[in-house]
């Protein structure tokens, strides 16, 4: 019996977090359903964080062709994928309904604000107008590691050399203020996940 491309790379992807000395520091419980958002670069970990919850977490993965083999792996590893982005084009604007109709039935997502082709750690506002709309916070959410790569992709995409030791920080709830526009959402979305991940490499020893 032959093997996908999808089911060995999840294999592999398993078998290598498992030599990772993760720990998760969770600012708060998580209550769903929710808005989990992460930065592009940083979505490496995010996969197994959340396995516990994956019959429960629809991940946001673009319509690129890079997409489509991300999204296979994300499914082998036990979640649903939304199809798209969170903006205009490329099947936006029906993965954002798709999400609220999740979001709506108590389900969670799982988003990258800067995706997919940044620019790299600008919040853009579809996750914000989507907290909005359904009322679910979003969840900041980075990761880091004492020993890794960078890679030079436009997201600076980061992977933890074997052995190393990572941190995963859930961050606390964030809600939109009453009346609150989505641009002034946005910047204090983008202000938390940047403050958390410099946070992140700081504990784990990069410059920021």
């Amino acid at each position: 019996m032959s093997l996908s491309k999808e089911s060995i790379l999840s294999f592999l992807l398993k078998g290598y977090v498992k030599t990772l000395r993760v720990e998760v520091e969770f600012q708060s419980n998580v209550e769903f359903p929710a808005i989990i958002a992460f930065w592009h670069g940083r979505m490496f970990l995010l996969p197994f964080v959340f396995k516990n919850y994956a019959d429960r977490v629809s991940v946001l993965i673009s319509r690129h062709r890079d997409g489509e083999i991300a999204a296979r792996v994300i499914e082998k590893l036990g979640f649903s994928t939304v199809r798209g982005s969170t903006g205009k084009g490329k099947g936006g604007e029906r993965a954002f309904l798709k999400m609220v109709e999740l979001l709506n039935s108590g389900k969670s997502v799982a988003i990258t604000p800067d995706g997919p082709k940044g620019p790299r750690e600008v919040f853009k506002a579809g996750a914000a107008k989507l907290s909005i709309l359904t009322g679910a916070p979003i969840y900041p959410v980075t990761f880091s590691t004492s020993k890794g790569k960078k890679l030079s992709s436009w997201d600076r995409f980061l992977i933890p050399y074997p052995f190393s030791k990572c941190k995963v920080i859930v961050g606390k709830p964030i809600y939109p203020e009453k009346n609150e526009n989505t641009e002034s959402f946005r910047k204090r979305l983008e202000l938390a996940l940047k403050n958390l991940t410099n946070r992140c490499d700081r504990e784990m020893g990069w410059k920021t």
